[in-house]
């Protein structure tokens, strides 16, 4: 913790981040290098972008690429400007932006929304900084940004999708700031959560008008070793980074694995960025593996399933480590072997199986057997949440895993005393 204070670690994160651009920028040129990746990246900007829409069918897989490292970018460049440090929370934010922008984010849809956000705090009379990272997090409605720039008719579009962004941005603080208390902190993606909520009565209203929210979906199964090689990269530098910062031992590493991951557990705050480093390469390589393993099936991996590796790669500094995910990872696993009309190989069970980790604090507090019926639960659940929405929140496995903590916490404290964490 020394040398977090001391401000030297802080620049080696920083250096990890510009890295992780640079990574990106250097593989969307190896994808695409010619004019395409920009007219690519144009197109992707315009298109809809509602659950669940490959960016990498839409503008080709350089095009999704380079959209990844410029939002990644503008969110770096805010974080800096606000002068906020890189931690736990900080890494989770980044790499789910990133990661996200192979999803459905882009820099025209997540513009009003951050706006509103910083509208928000304005009107609350308090710093940004206090808002910046449930705005950064709140950017997970921008479809709804996108579809009303694509289906309002001309003249009227770019209004529309403003003051949409706008209302998000500016009403989603406020709610994601009291979902806690209803799943408190047994769901990582607390913001996906408040979404759902918000994106629920948003897209009521708007049904109400006659709106359809059906968006016509997208997989691309294009670019699979490039983006293999690029996530191997992306895991070896972040362990090689956390050994150089320290983690060279299991001893070390461990402590790790001894919190419950309910939030807020910033492991670069608990344990250092060295076994944070550490732990998100190891997080990141049980995604990874799980998808090579399904392989034979037809699982080739694209911009979602980048985007579910990055998520579980960023929340393994907030949260998520081996020994909370893998039961829930296994929950759900079971859940969509006994389903009979959703094979484990489509996109919606394979998205679900990797970002119902989100649910990992509730194995690592009460025991793997509830973490395997958390997993369970959510992927019966998240079949089901997305017309709530109309698909219009790209976290829609943290509006699910909300209801799983509505559903099943009660239960569990009713039958199984809350343990210390040690």
């Amino acid at each position: 913790m020394t040398a977090l204070r001391t401000g030297g670690t802080q620049k080696y994160l920083e250096r990890i981040l510009l890295a992780l651009e640079g990574l990106l920028l250097m593989f969307a040129v190896l994808a695409q290098p010619d004019l395409s990746l920009f007219t690519g990246w144009w197109k992707i900007q315009i298109s809809e972008a509602g659950l669940i829409t490959d960016p990498m069918a839409t503008g080709g897989v350089g095009a999704a690429l380079l959209n990844a490292a410029l939002v990644l970018g503008v969110s770096l460049l805010l974080l800096r400007k606000m002068k906020l440090r890189l931690t736990g929370a900080a890494l989770a934010c980044l790499f789910l932006m990133a990661g996200f922008a192979l999803l459905g984010k882009n820099l025209i849809n997540i513009a009003p929304i951050i706006i509103g956000g910083w509208l928000h705090s304005r009107y609350r009379q308090e710093k940004f900084t206090n808002y910046l990272y449930l705005t950064l997090y709140g950017t997970c409605l921008s479809p709804m940004v996108s579809f009303l720039m694509i289906r309002v008719r001309p003249g009227f579009r770019w209004l529309a999708m403003a003051l949409c962004g706008l209302v998000i941005g500016f009403l989603l603080p406020a709610i994601a700031r009291f979902t806690p208390h209803v799943h408190r902190g047994y769901n990582l993606y607390n913001v996906g959560f408040a979404a759902g909520i918000l994106g629920l009565g948003m897209a009521s209203i708007f049904k109400g008008f006659g709106v359809d929210f059906s968006v016509e979906g997208s997989w691309s199964g294009e670019g699979h070793i490039l983006l293999c090689v690029m996530m191997l990269l992306l895991l070896a530098g972040l362990l090689a980074a956390g050994i150089r910062l320290g983690c060279r031992s299991w001893d070390m590493y461990k402590r790790v694995l001894h919190h419950s991951g309910r939030a807020v557990a910033d492991f670069v705050l608990l344990d250092g960025p060295g076994c944070t480093l550490v732990n998100m390469a190891l997080v990141g390589l049980i995604g990874l593996a799980y998808l090579l393993a399904l392989y034979p099936l037809g699982v080739r991996l694209n911009g979602p399933l980048v985007c579910c590796l990055f998520a579980m790669t960023g929340f393994a500094a907030f949260g998520k480590h081996p020994r909370n995910i893998v039961p829930v990872m296994a929950g759900a696993v079971i859940a969509s072997l006994l389903m009979i009309q959703v094979p484990i190989s489509s996109p919606g069970v394979l998205l679900a199986t990797l970002l119902c980790t989100c649910l990992a604090p509730i194995a690592g507090q009460f025991g793997w057997r509830w973490g395997v019926a958390a997993g369970f639960l959510h992927m019966t659940i998240v079949q089901n949440t997305s017309i709530l929405h109309g698909g219009m929140n790209l976290y829609n496995n943290g509006f699910a895993a909300g209801l799983v903590c509505l559903l099943l916490v009660p239960v569990i404290e009713s039958v199984q005393p809350e343990p210390d964490e040690e």
